[in-house]
């Protein structure tokens, strides 16, 4: 058991030395990062609250340069982040991991999120921070130079998964997410490794930050397990928008790709003038993750299915532009907004376990990792006792999407950057 066990981890001391560095750095660039996406989010909305008609303007021009600058000169940090890691894992080509995971490429993350923000773009922070987590990690290999396999995809895995759990404060749905997609293809053998780099990043950044809920402390709330039947419509709700909005994307960004200068200053235009126009119609809702809308028909208030129509469409079209940002809080608040708009039919249950079931069914649809999506919501709400309804939604949801669209977002992503660095 102990020379199994040994096998499948680091034989030099410099190697673990190493992990917990870069789990320190992890954590404390990721709540750099955190901080600043959401100064630049909540100066942008203060700015477009008192006059509107300025997002006409700002995000169009912000969606230009962005867009511009990514495709021509900084090109591996467009998108969520997540398909990089996956094409990085995926590949055996150590140049193309290079190209996919730097120190660089995390800078120009944390840079151009900022920028995104500041100008409105509807955009999360979680995607990113995998990136950042898995480039932070894979950089320390250029010190290690690890020569295993094993260890060197472990490595990227593992920066994935410390990046979920920095930013949304959840170990569980950190791990599970390496092992649903980022990691999917290691030997099992890799979990020894990650689950305990995992666990030391959470202690970091407990410590770092503290531990409070990223969706406040709904454990007060509870479900009838008689009554669960009842969420099989909202499940396949969910199932069905969440598979048509990845089919979409797909279809969209495969749409868009313009290889002359004038077309991609043309075609951002466009996007940047749509989003901007919802901007202007929510009056800044839309802008951003959508963390604070998520909290607020938490508190009970609606927003309206105008504001759900606007979001899915907005991350639609910003995720179309191939802007960096992520996809996980966006969905999120999509989700909320279908449970908040479908809530007041459940006479039995609480509005805000509509939600949270809403947001688990809509996010695993979306990126169809059931267990992940479960995990992730649940631990940011403190509610992991509606594990058994929440399991039920995920897994329906997953499967409705699964129906129109069978590959999953991110794998059909990670596709793409494989042919791209091969060229």
């Amino acid at each position: 058991m102990r020379r199994y066990i040994s096998h499948q981890l680091p034989n030099q001391i410099k190697t673990y030395l190493s992990l917990i560095l870069a789990s320190i750095i992890t954590v404390i660039a990721i709540d750099f990062f955190i901080l600043s996406s959401d100064y630049a989010q909540h100066t942008f909305k203060h700015l477009i609250a008192k006059n509107p008609s300025l997002s006409l303007i700002i995000t169009p021009v912000t969606f230009v340069l962005i867009v511009y600058i990514a495709k021509y000169f900084c090109h591996y940090i467009q998108g969520s982040g997540i398909p990089q890691l996956i094409a990085a894992n995926d590949s055996r080509n150590k140049s193309i991991r290079e190209k996919l995971l730097s120190f660089r490429v995390a800078v120009g993350k944390i840079v151009f999120i900022f920028v995104g923000m500041l100008g409105g773009a509807p955009i999360g922070i979680e995607g990113p921070s995998i990136h950042i987590g898995g480039s932070i990690f894979y950089g320390f290999n250029r010190f290690l130079k690890l020569k295993r396999k094993l260890l060197i995809h472990s490595l990227i895995t593992i920066g994935g998964s410390a990046g979920l759990i920095v930013a949304f404060n959840a170990p569980i749905a950190g791990l599970l997410f390496a092992y649903e997609e980022i990691g999917r293809n290691l030997k099992k053998q890799a979990l020894i490794l990650i689950a305990i780099t995992s666990a030391l990043v959470y202690m970091l950044a407990v410590l770092y930050r503290g531990n409070t809920p990223h969706l406040g402390d709904l454990s007060a709330y509870s479900l009838n397990l008689e009554l669960v039947w009842q969420l099989i419509p909202l499940a396949i709700l969910a199932g069905i928008v969440g598979g048509l909005f990845s089919k979409a994307v797909i279809y969209l960004i495969t749409k868009f790709i313009s290889h002359t200068k004038a077309r991609v200053i043309a075609i951002a235009l466009f996007l940047g003038l749509i989003i901007g126009l919802f901007n202007y119609l929510s009056e800044g809702k839309i802008a951003g993750s959508g963390h604070n809308e998520v909290l607020l028909m938490l508190a009970g208030e609606q927003l309206g299915v105008e504001f759900v129509l606007m979001k899915y469409f907005a991350t639609l079209t910003s995720l179309a532009s191939t802007i960096p940002g992520g996809l996980f809080m966006p969905s999120i608040s999509i989700g909320a907004g279908i449970g908040a708009e479908i809530a007041p039919y459940y006479l039995k249950i609480d509005a805000q376990v509509i939600i949270i079931m809403s947001m688990i069914a809509y996010l695993s649809a979306v990126i169809r990792a059931p267990l992940t999506a479960t995990f992730v919501i649940l631990e940011m709400s403190t509610a992991i006792h509606l594990l058994i309804p929440a399991l039920l939604v995920a897994f329906i949801a997953n499967w409705m999407s699964k129906l129109i669209f069978t590959q999953p977002i991110y794998e059909a992503l990670a596709e793409n950057y494989l042919k791209i660095t091969k060229n």
